[in-house]
């Protein structure tokens, strides 16, 4: 690994968030660095040149984001005669192990992968870096997912959406005219990921209550103190404020340093991404158009959310048990849904049925303790309103979202992933179907 030759601020000094540990575990300080400027390219292209001399670097685009910072970053690098490789990937290009595989055959002798881009880009520029332990730097180019800083990488595996481990960028170089003039469906998309934080909290402390007793408070009070920030200014996000996109974009960026320091994707991703991974694995399907990730997460917030609110009204003498038929049903419908990717989601589901299985016994145990919980979760219509204020529709048929498959997310996307969720409590508590027609009132 090189050494920086500047002294650029880490985004975060860990020091200052400590006191909001709640658990035994350590959290290793990030060691993410931030350069943030108009002059951030030719920063960049002279950090290269000072750290790596004339060892081959890889630079990583689509071709829209070449057009707003790619073409300017390759002329600077070749400007301080980096040895510079590029790659351009097909317009918005998904990421899957068959691409990782391409980038890693292109790496060869590099030492640094730098990736122009947001969530897609971004994710197959890191996965590859970290498997192939080499350096990794990131230019951001929109205000729309959480991923710049985390320690994971959303990567397709056999057709089925994964959560895989990933070192995080080294260092990020920021041009903030590039993230305030994003366009404002992905101002919106990274508006709606990083409220998912305050619903996918509540999925992780319920968790940890009913099974692993993983959760720490820290990426919480994290985002605590920068949630103004972004939450309270939707429509200076939709009309582009300088102020606003960059404190949405910073907060970003910190929601993916808290998923790092927690170790897993639990602080930000919850049910309400699942319903989001569902829809982008069925795409084969389906044939359905891509739709942004944050798009889709603002719809499985609304889900969530719904599924909270129903749970806030059961007692827990109205809890049944039937936490082995209502796996079972869910299992069989897995063969018609993903039919040549049925054995990968199976195996994932399989993974939780011994946790599942405990629901029977600690929903009634724990019960008040969960409705402590549920009470903290504000009503869908609340982020149904917000989501509005930013100016751009959210509703199904804007994200080429049928009813049929906004239900059939809703029901059976707590299959493909091993993590327990707010979808499998209102599975097993009988009101994930009222809790969905609930969500589609709002979605329609």
């Amino acid at each position: 690994m090189g050494q920086h030759p500047n002294n650029h601020p880490r985004i975060v000094d860990l020091e200052a968030y400590l006191s909001g540990c709640t658990c035994e575990y350590e959290h290793p300080a990030p060691e993410v660095t931030l350069y943030s400027g108009a002059d951030a390219a030719q920063v960049l292209a002279k950090d290269c040149r000072a750290i790596y001399g004339n060892q081959p670097v890889l630079l990583l685009f689509d071709p829209d984001t070449y057009a707003v910072a790619g073409a300017d970053l390759q002329q600077c690098l070749v400007a301080e005669n980096v040895n510079l490789r590029t790659y351009q990937f097909d317009s918005h290009p998904v990421a899957t192990d068959t691409l990782i595989e391409t980038v890693r055959t292109l790496i060869q002798e590099s030492v640094l992968i730098i990736s122009v881009g947001s969530g897609t880009v971004n994710d197959l520029g890191k996965y590859s870096s970290s498997e192939d332990k080499i350096d990794f730097w990131s230019v951001p180019t929109a205000p729309s997912m959480n991923g710049y800083t985390s320690g994971i990488a959303a990567i397709k595996v056999k057709g089925v959406k994964r959560t895989l481990p990933a070192t995080p960028p080294q260092r990020i170089y920021v041009l903030p005219e590039v993230i305030q003039q994003a366009p404002l469906k992905l101002r919106q998309a990274g508006f709606c990921d990083v409220l998912a934080k305050v619903v996918s909290d509540i999925d992780w402390q319920s968790e940890s209550l009913l099974c692993s007793g993983s959760y720490c408070g820290l990426p919480a009070a994290m985002m605590a103190e920068v949630e103004k920030s972004y939450s309270e200014h939707p429509e200076d996000i939709g009309r582009g404020d300088a102020a606003a996109v960059m404190g949405l974009f910073n907060g970003l960026l910190l929601s993916g340093v808290a998923m790092s320091l927690a170790g897993s994707s639990a602080p930000a991703s919850g049910g309400e991404h699942l319903v989001s991974h569902f829809w982008d694995m069925r795409e084969v399907i389906t044939g359905r158009e891509p739709e942004l990730h944050g798009l889709q997460v603002g719809v499985g917030i609304i889900l969530s959310t719904a599924c909270y609110q129903r749970l806030r009204q059961l007692d827990a003498a109205e809890l049944q048990s039937q936490a082995d038929q209502v796996f079972a049903a869910t299992a069989a419908q897995i063969p018609a849904i993903w039919g040549p990717y049925a054995a990968e989601v199976d195996k994932q589901f399989q993974n939780k049925r011994q946790a599942l299985k405990q629901f029977d016994t600690l929903l009634p145990q724990k019960w008040d303790a969960l409705q402590d919980l549920f009470q903290q979760v504000q009503p869908p219509e609340y982020f149904a309103e917000l989501f509005a204020r930013t100016g751009a529709p959210f509703n199904l048929s804007a994200f080429r979202l049928t009813e049929e498959e906004f239900i059939l997310a809703a029901l059976n996307s707590r299959a493909i992933r091993e993590r327990i969720t707010v979808l499998d409590l209102a599975a097993n508590a009988g009101v994930l179907e009222a809790a969905t027609e609930d969500a589609l009132l709002l979605l329609r």
